[in-house]
């Protein structure tokens, strides 16, 4: 933009003249379309050859009626219908649902001036699935009334996202937190809805896994109908939304509406992304590669958005049809999906785009994580003061009242008489003499369970602890950084193949599949430095692809697919003595290992450079501290399961209790991830008896809404500071 000021014998005037935009080459972007609408085409006449061939030429029709035994009228009706119900919607599925993503990722990232902006990333498509949900419990809504559904439900996530993230001018780290933390608390309450309508986990599980099956054209023609009103919209939006690129002050100058240019602009964005939600499901990344792919070739880099968005709808078209054709031609079963296949081949493009990002990517104060301020005294400075043995006692007794109230509560009450006569001892005043031996059976099947949740959380917190303090990133921990989804898919892969496996061999299984998760994260994260927005970025895009891989394998197991989806959220249903026996020796052995860490960690804190003067292994230190925060978490996993938000939180509410020093963050970390864990379970029990929830549920349910309350406060205190 260019200011130049005239004066005249009045008062001095200002006139502003439009932005010069750098043009691509003459023809270059008009050379790509065509290119890519000549693949587009060609792959859709593979696709498409055979049935054609089928229906306009007689001779092969013949030589097709040995291999069906029908005749030619038959063979060529039997073609008409693969052609028109099955192969032309499916392709036209992909096409469009490919396109509108491409067009979507496009529109966020112009609205938001981030170029990790996208549906998947901002939460939409975990709003829009719990709009799916509906459609499939209440089929009154299904049909056409399906679309505008989900756009509502998209577009409340939308508006959740930046409530959390403090508007769409927040930093790229602030959104995509704010999204993938949405999109865990949709997830969580959609897989609550699901305990009670079991009969549609699999079916919900196939479209979270994104597919591009079509049951006939009826469903694309009614989104293809409803495409009509966002792209008359689009046109009268791509020019404001230019100048949004110079900064808000800038485009303000030259007349755009600001407000109503993000407003309208939002609501297109979640149109197109709804509509490709109602045909296909979930599908990863694509929104959010097409407009990036684009942004390296040298002659779009700096296109206007009418060039791009267009551009950005074709190379969405042409990945979705390629993957899919690609699906087809290797999966002759038919049990891969198309959305597994986009993230496995978007997963590494992704990764790619994190390692060489710009300068706000790679700087490790680039943007700001939000962090808990310590409060001063309270009750870490109370435990500071007592010596470790104290501390153990205090932490013991509290464990000892937890399991007491535990075990008390339940549709079945069990009160002091009946706790002593469940052991055979008399009740001593209380009432009750003798042997109880109901109460003794309750008894074994809630101790274990919790003793299991106390030992699960707390080793969760540990692990927290160490990863954000190695990383230096309050951002960081088992769910962030990949491992508990690693850890997840390996465990699930080890009882599919085993399904009375011992606990030995799932926490081995975990132990594989979560290290390998956190090796990959750091290795393509040294370059960064481990900034917070890398690392978290690295750890979600992994954490996504387990998760789809293994929301793919338990579509694939139709056997029990309830129970593989409750295990994958997490929770302590049917845990027995000989879990806790499993899960035991890795608390005790994480007790000493921890206390020895802490110091180090303390001296870490000061920087590499002051703590390698000060004589500290800096380079040894750091792989030790994430091997022993990897085993804790990769044990928990294979106890409960990959129950989120616990390692996460945790060191926050340590923090927020005034802990300083590792040694007490730790201790507390620990004791706070037990309770919260303990908690969860005993509610999951109690709150909707005689059915249980899922812990992992309600963890999300707690852990999610105090992480978004945390952006918002943070926010508020940025926007306090700066006035």
């Amino acid at each position: 933009m260019t200011i130049t000021t005239t004066s005249s014998p009045d008062a001095a005037a200002t006139a502003i003249t439009p932005p010069r935009w750098r043009a691509a080459p003459p023809g270059y972007a008009g050379t790509l379309g065509l290119a890519l609408l000549l693949a587009l085409v060609a792959l859709a006449a593979w696709r498409l050859g055979p049935d054609l061939r089928l229906l306009l030429r007689p001779a092969s029709a013949a030589s097709a009626m040995s291999l069906t035994g029908l005749d030619t009228a038959a063979t060529r009706a039997l073609a008409q219908v693969l052609l028109f119900e099955q192969h032309l919607p499916r392709v036209l599925a992909a096409v469009l649902a490919g396109g509108c993503l491409g067009v979507a990722g496009a529109l966020f990232q112009a609205l938001t001036r981030n170029p990790l902006a996208s549906p998947d990333l901002l939460g939409i498509t975990g709003g829009a699935q719990l709009g799916l949900l509906a459609t499939m419990l209440v089929p009154a809504l299904a049909g056409a009334a399906s679309v505008p559904l989900l756009f509502g439900c998209g577009l409340l996530a939308a508006l959740c996202v930046g409530a959390a993230a403090g508007g769409w001018r927040a930093s790229p780290l602030r959104l995509v937190l704010a999204g993938s933390i949405c999109m865990l608390l949709f997830s969580a309450v959609t897989t609550l809805i699901l305990a009670f309508f079991e009969q549609s986990i699999a079916g919900v599980a196939l479209w979270a896994s994104g597919s591009l099956y079509q049951a006939g054209a009826a469903g694309w023609l009614s989104a293809a109908a409803w495409l009509v009103l966002p792209l008359l919209a689009l046109p009268l939006l791509v020019r404001p939304l230019d100048p949004l690129a110079l900064g808000d002050d800038a485009a303000q100058a030259i007349g755009v509406q600001i407000p109503a240019t993000r407003l309208s602009g939002l609501m297109v964005a979640v149109a197109f992304a709804s509509i490709a939600v109602s045909l296909a499901g979930a599908l990863s990344y694509v929104g959010l590669i097409a407009p990036n792919l684009l942004r390296h070739w040298r002659g779009v880099r700096a296109a206007r958005l009418a060039t791009l968005v267009p551009l950005s709808a074709l190379v969405g078209a042409v990945l979705v049809l390629a993957t899919d054709s690609v699906v087809l031609a290797l999966d002759l079963d038919g049990t891969l999906s198309t959305g597994v296949a986009i993230a496995v081949v978007g997963t590494p493009l992704m990764l790619a785009m994190i390692r060489h990002g710009g300068v706000w990517l790679r700087a490790p104060g680039a943007v700001e994580a939000p962090v808990v301020p310590p409060v001063r005294g309270g009750f870490a400075a109370w435990l500071t003061a007592l010596p470790p043995v104290a501390v153990i006692a205090v932490l013991s007794v509290g464990a000892a009242l937890v399991l007491l109230l535990g075990g008390s509560l339940g549709p079945t009450l069990i009160g002091p008489a009946r706790w002593l006569a469940a052991f055979g001892i008399d009740g001593w005043g209380w009432g009750h003499h003798g042997f109880d031996q109901v109460a003794r059976n309750v008894l074994d099947l809630r101790l274990p369970r919790l003793l299991c949740a106390l030992l699960a959380g707390a080793l969760l917190a540990g692990s927290g602890v160490l990863m954000q303090s190695v990383v230096r990133n309050p951002l960081a921990g088992p769910e962030v950084l990949g491992v508990t989804q690693g850890a997840a898919l390996a465990t699930l892969v080890a009882l599919v193949l085993w399904p009375l496996a011992a606990h030995s061999t799932l926490a081995a299984a975990a132990l594989i599949g979560g290290g390998a998760t956190l090796l990959l994260t750091l290795m393509l994260n040294r370059r960064t430095r481990y900034a917070p927005l890398a690392v978290a970025l690295s750890g979600i895009v992994i954490g996504t692809l387990c998760t789809t891989l293994a929301q793919w394998l338990i579509v694939q197991e139709s056997v029990q697919p309830a129970r593989f989806v409750v295990w994958l959220v997490g929770g302590t249903y049917g845990r027995s003595w000989a879990d806790v026996r499993g899960l035991l020796p890795w608390c005790v052995l994480a007790l000493p290992v921890f206390a020895l860490l802490a110091r180090p960690l303390d001296l870490l804190a000061l920087g590499d450079d002051q703590a390698a003067a000060l004589g500290l292994p800096v380079a040894a230190l750091r792989p030790l501290a994430l091997s022993v925060a990897t085993v804790a978490a990769c044990a928990a996993v294979a106890a409960v399961g990959p129950i989120g938000f616990v390692g996460l939180m945790a060191p926050h509410l340590a923090t927020l209790l005034g802990a300083r020093t590792h040694r007490v963050r730790l201790w507390l970390a620990a004791a706070c991830g037990a309770l919260l864990l303990a908690a969860a379970d005993i509610g999951a029990r109690t709150l909707l008896a005689p059915r249980e929830i899922p812990a992992g549920i309600l963890t999300a349910l707690i852990g999610a809404p105090y992480l978004l309350a945390l952006l918002v406060l943070q926010t508020r205190r940025e926007r306090g500071r700066s006035r």
